[in-house]
């Protein structure tokens, strides 16, 4: 979510120290899965010798682990904010529950309500 990239998360020091400590490194055995699994691999080495692994074949919202509608929606009302009026967000929102009920020209009128001159930079 773009609070995570807020500036006071990022940029103190003990964040930025801890940054510059990982390291990232591509996998030809598990990008072999993808697209049927989106595997990653996080090791944790700490000074002591000791180590933490643990390896992940999916994440929440990938197609082999939908989100839950209310997640969804809760999603949907943390992002949309800044780019639609409250009122025009539920009624988006309730059309695009009601999809296989509604005529798609019914949700796009509603989108096309969300002003062409609102700015899509987000400032964070």
């Amino acid at each position: 979510m773009p609070a995570q990239y807020l500036p006071e998360r990022i940029a103190p020091n003990g964040v930025q120290e801890l940054l510059r400590r990982v390291t990232v490194k591509p996998s030809a055995e598990l990008s072999a899965h993808f697209p049927g699994k989106m595997p990653c691999r996080v090791a944790i080495n700490l000074r002591n010798g000791r180590r933490f692994e643990i390896e992940k074949q999916d994440h929440q919202g990938f197609h082999t682990r939908p989100m839950s509608w209310e997640s969804v929606v809760a999603k949907f009302h943390q992002l949309a904010p800044p780019f639609v009026p409250a009122g025009l967000l539920d009624m988006i929102g309730n059309a695009i529950s009601e999809l296989p009920n509604i005529w798609v020209k019914e949700l796009t009128a509603l989108l096309g309500q969300i002003s062409q001159t609102q700015s899509w930079r987000v400032s964070i």
